[in-house]
C-alpha cells in the first residue's frame, strides 16, 4: 500500500449510519454546498422510484459489477445488507476529487465500507450519524412503512452492531436530533461555513 491518500488537496468525508438515522436527508442538505461533491455509489440493486441514474447511484448488473471489481476500479466494495446486492465506491472519482484543493468529497457508505476505506489508507473525517435513541430509530423505521416486522427487527439489530463498530473505529458520532443541528455540527467538524447553494 502506498502512502495514505487524501493528505493534500481536497478533503474526504465518509458518512455512515443505520437505516432510519436520517443520513440520506443530511447528505442531500450537504449536497447544496458549492464546495461539496457527493460520491455516486455503484450498485447492483434495482432502481427505486424517483431515483436518478448517475446521480443517486450508478446502476449496473452483477456481471458488470464483478468485471469492474476485477479491473480494480473500486476503492471498496460491500454487500451492505447481506441480500446479494453489491455496492462499490469508484477509485478514480475518489482520487480525482481529492486532488481538488479546498473541496470536500462526501461519501455515504455503511460502517463496513467506512472501515474498508480507512484500512485502504484513505484519510479523512469519518462520521457516524446516530439516532437520539433506539426507540426513536424504531419509530422512524415504522413511520417509513417500507418494511415488515421482521425487517424492522433486523434493521434494529444491525443498527446496534453498527453503532458499536463506529465507536470501535473511532468515528465522529453526530446525534441526529434535528437535521438542521446535525448539518451545522458537520460543517463545524469539517471546517466549512454554510453557504447559499450554487446556482443551477
Amino acid at each position: 500500500m502506498s502512502a495514505a491518500k487524501g493528505q493534500t488537496g481536497g478533503q474526504l468525508v465518509v458518512m455512515s449510519g443505520p437505516s432510519g438515522s436520517g443520513k440520506t436527508t443530511i447528505k442531500e442538505r450537504l449536497r447544496r454546498h458549492p464546495d461539496i461533491t457527493v460520491a455516486v455509489t455503484v450498485t447492483t440493486r434495482p432502481r427505486r422510484a424517483k431515483e436518478q441514474p448517475d446521480r443517486d447511484y450508478h446502476f449496473v448488473t452483477r456481471e458488470q459489477f464483478l468485471e469492474m471489481k476485477a479491473q480494480g476500479r473500486f476503492a471498496e466494495t460491500n454487500d451492505v445488507f447481506g441480500n446479494g446486492h453489491l455496492y462499490g465506491s469508484l477509485k478514480q472519482e475518489l482520487e480525482e476529487a481529492l486532488a481538488r484543493p479546498g473541496k470536500v468529497y462526501l461519501m455515504e457508505v455503511d460502517v463496513t465500507g467506512a472501515g474498508n476505506l480507512k484500512r485502504a489508507g484513505y484519510e479523512g473525517r469519518y462520521i457516524f450519524i446516530s439516532p437520539p435513541s433506539m426507540e426513536v430509530l424504531e419509530q422512524r423505521l415504522r413511520e417509513r412503512r417500507t418494511d415488515d416486522e421482521a425487517a424492522i427487527r433486523r434493521r434494529l439489530a444491525r443498527a446496534q452492531e453498527e453503532m458499536e463498530q463506529a465507536r470501535a473505529d473511532q468515528a465522529h458520532v453526530i446525534v441526529n436530533t434535528t437535521v438542521d443541528e446535525a448539518v451545522k455540527k458537520i460543517y463545524a467538524l469539517i471546517g466549512l461555513k454554510e453557504k447559499a447553494p450554487a446556482a443551477p
